[in-house]
């Protein structure tokens, strides 16, 4: 499939399933305050076109955006953080960006935020805490049949501090399938979300996962 091909399959896929939230622009940066040379190295951190996993485009887009909102607390906090919204404290810089894939619907979603302190270890604990809390997604809006049902996600050896979830099930009436994973690198946090309709390659997230863990930790 082309790039442009796959940018336009994205595109409407987005348009269909989220309500247009999902991204389709150009890639994210958000600062809190001066983060200087931090943001830079967040920067560099994302994925270049040679280094993203086969079936992937280099056309990079804004950051992802959860493409419902739970009605769980928890699940509301997972798909958030994923999403970009940082509760306080809020981090010193934070990059977002998208990739769309070759698959129906399918989309990497990264996010990279640095905190100072302690910040990012009790970040990644509540984020912990939310996953153990959060069984099945739903959406609160009656007639919306949206449901996704939370499992582990089993990678292999990417860190310590990783958090993995499967959420299946359905978007909008529609098959979906969202693979999100959280990892701590230092007072780095890495958000990663791959998804797609009917199913997503956990090989494809395992690589993905991988790179930023690897790359984060340089």
């Amino acid at each position: 499939m082309t790039r442009g091909i796959r940018t336009a399959v994205a595109a409407g896929v987005c348009a269909v399933l989220a309500g247009a939230v999902a991204a389709c622009g150009a890639g994210t940066d958000h600062t809190v305050r001066d983060a200087g040379s931090e943001l830079e190295r967040l920067r560099g951190v994302l994925p270049k076109a040679q280094e993203l996993p086969d079936g992937f485009s280099a056309w990079r887009g804004e950051g992802w955006k959860p493409p419902f909102r739970p009605a769980d607390r928890d699940c509301r906090l997972v798909l958030d953080l994923a999403g970009g919204s940082s509760p306080e404290p809020a981090p010193g810089a934070r990059v977002d960006a998208t990739y769309p894939g070759d698959e129906l619907g399918e989309l990497a979603g990264i996010g990279l935020a640095s905190y100072t302190g302690a910040d990012a270890e009790r970040q990644f604990a509540e984020l912990t805490q939310a996953l153990e809390g959060c069984p099945v997604a739903r959406s609160r809006l009656a007639g919306r049949r949206t449901s996704l049902r939370v499992s582990s996600l089993k990678l292999d050896a990417v860190g310590d501090d990783v958090q993995a979830k499967r959420l299946r099930g359905r978007l909008n009436g529609y098959p979906y399938e969202m693979h999100v994973v959280f990892a701590r690198i230092g007072g780095t946090l890495i958000s990663l979300v791959h998804t797609g309709i009917a199913g997503v390659d956990v090989r494809r997230t395992q690589q993905l996962a991988q790179f930023l863990v690897d790359r984060a930790a340089v």
